[in-house]
């Protein structure tokens, strides 16, 4: 047990709780974070093996007018830290990198001639939101700003976006893929630009996604970890205490109040708030005794559907910048070996079936591979629960055995001859290969079934869907941030709730949102 009072402990030294945690301590708090992993950064960690850097979890990031304001505001923002990651989409029936609309229009009708003018349609909808979203991007998001500041930039927004009110009501209440299949009469269209990642998401998602696409994805020097890192070091040099491998087993309270957490080494750390940035069903069901909290709070974080997981492989290529850049040409490449999406548990080749994300990892930063070599990384959307739990019969994240072990290989190798699509010749250069699963994630992360972006992206199934975020819980004094807390989730909103958060809790969320 320990004599130590903190003001608050963040559990999760992942974005949210790092820039959460920075906050407090600039606000003069005394705050403790606990971090399960051995290393900060949740899903923003990094691995080095033979010399080749490797992002554990998420692969770049959108800025959208958040990211970099709160780094400014934290001292923390260096342009020159951060390069652009262009993107490249590939299909059976086409190949094309994303550069600007004109260019990408034409591209496409070039793929898809008799196809044209259903392109036409599709980006004469999109551009209009897409530029209007570059254009507010120009100023820092408005929930960022406090008093006057914020009102303005509110009415500036609104101005700029009143040549698409008459699609407001659908654009907040349609889901894309069913626009798609409004506008393509080719199914493979309809799919690819409906539903080129997740199924179902909100139509509104369209106009950011082309936005980060053409104009915002950024990738920092030193990999996505160096981010976590920063953050973490900023935040010890004003006083604030990291604690990692430590794991919060409990929420201990008193009455209806949380009054401090239970670790796994058996310590008992108290405080005057708790902020949870990881896994709410563990929260609502292992953490807290669940009769703490109303049916339906406990029903949307224990029974709501996450975000997808993926396999990713990490691939050390003896392979030089030159030939990459003529065979792999971008930072991202995302590659549809079929038209469709399929998170079928019983299906043994379920990977070689959807989406491939390949992620050029030392394209700006020769720091991040070995002289003359590159650093690649391959995911693709799997499912947690594939094969029988990957051959292991549980669904416990650490349960391993020879089928697991087994799977994994297959999986491995499969997704190598796969890249020899987009880069001939893979096979007999890949110089270190290792495979991380939706177990290896949830192990690592204890994020249900591994997922990587918080809650789903699908309209429909998020249990966040008309809320967008929860920041309070029923519990006095235990607060929600991360990507957990809002919809949709990964790094940019995650940072966004660790500010509100930090000051939420104590000023008040309304007057943070409205003031």
């Amino acid at each position: 047990m320990t004599g130590d009072r903190y003001d608050v402990i963040v559990i999760g030294a992942g974005v949210g709780g790092l820039v959460c945690a920075n906050y407090l301590a600039r606000q003069g708090k005394r705050v403790l974070v606990l971090e399960h992993g051995d290393r900060v950064g949740g899903n923003i960690s990094g691995i080095r093996r033979k010399g080749f850097f490797f992002d554990a979890g998420s692969q770049s990031t959108e800025n959208v007018g958040i990211l970099f304001p709160i780094l400014e505001e934290l001292g923390l923002y260096d342009p020159a830290e951060w390069d652009r990651a262009d993107w490249r989409w590939k299909t059976p029936h086409c190949d094309v990198v994303l550069r600007d609309f004109a260019q990408v229009r034409r591209d496409f009708k070039e793929c898809f001639p008799e196809s044209a003018s259903d392109i036409d349609a599709w980006f004469d909808f999109l551009e209009p939101g897409t530029m209007l979203l570059k254009e507010i991007m120009r100023d820092p998001f408005p929930l960022l700003k406090r008093g006057a500041e914020k009102y303005r930039l509110n009415l500036k927004m609104l101005r700029a976006a009143l040549p698409l009110l008459k699609v407001t009501r659908e654009t907040l209440g349609k889901p894309g893929s069913e626009k798609a299949r409004e506008i393509f009469r080719d199914p493979r269209l309809a799919f690819l630009f409906g539903e080129f990642g997740n199924q179902n998401m909100l139509l509104f998602m369209y106009f950011a996604f082309w936005y980060s696409f053409l104009f915002d994805y950024v990738y920092p020097k030193g990999g996505l970890v160096a981010l976590a890192e920063k953050l973490a070091a900023s935040f010890m040099e004003h006083g604030g205490e990291i604690r990692t491998s430590c794991t919060v087993d409990r929420v201990l309270t008193s009455g209806r109040a949380a009054v401090g957490v239970g670790t796994s080494q058996g310590e008992r750390i108290y405080a005057e708030k708790i902020v949870n940035t990881g896994n709410p069903r563990r929260l609502v069901t292992e953490m807290c005794d669940p009769s703490l909290f109303p049916r339906k709070f406990l029903s949307r974080n224990k029974d709501g559907e996450v975000s997808i997981s993926v396999a990713t492989a990490f691939l050390g290529l003896d392979m030089d910048d030159a030939e990459l850049a003529e065979k792999h040409k971008v930072h991202h490449v995302l590659y549809w070996r079929e038209y469709g999406l399929s998170m079928d548990i019983y299906d043994p080749d379920v990977h070689r079936k959807n989406w491939l994300m390949s992620s050029w990892v030392s394209m700006h930063d020769k720091s991040l591979a070995p002289e003359g070599k590159n650093s690649l990384i391959v995911q693709v959307p799997m499912p947690y629960h594939w094969m029988n739990g990957w051959g292991t019969g549980s669904a416990d994240p650490l349960a391993r055995n020879e089928a697991y072990r087994e799977l994994k290989s297959r999986v491995l190798e499969d997704i190598i001859e796969d890249m020899e699509e987009l880069v001939p010749g893979i096979r007999g250069r890949v110089e270190y290969k290792e495979l991380a699963t939706p177990r290896t994630y949830a192990r690592y992360t204890l994020n249900p079934e591994g997922s990587i972006m918080g809650w789903s992206y699908d309209m429909y199934k998020t249990p966040l869907f008309g809320r967008f975020v929860q920041f309070t819980t029923p519990v006095k004094n235990l607060y929600l941030a991360g990507h957990y807390s809002i919809w949709p989730g990964g790094i940019v909103f995650s940072a966004l709730t660790g500010k509100l958060v930090a000051q939420g809790m104590y000023e008040g969320f309304w007057k943070v949102l409205l003031w």
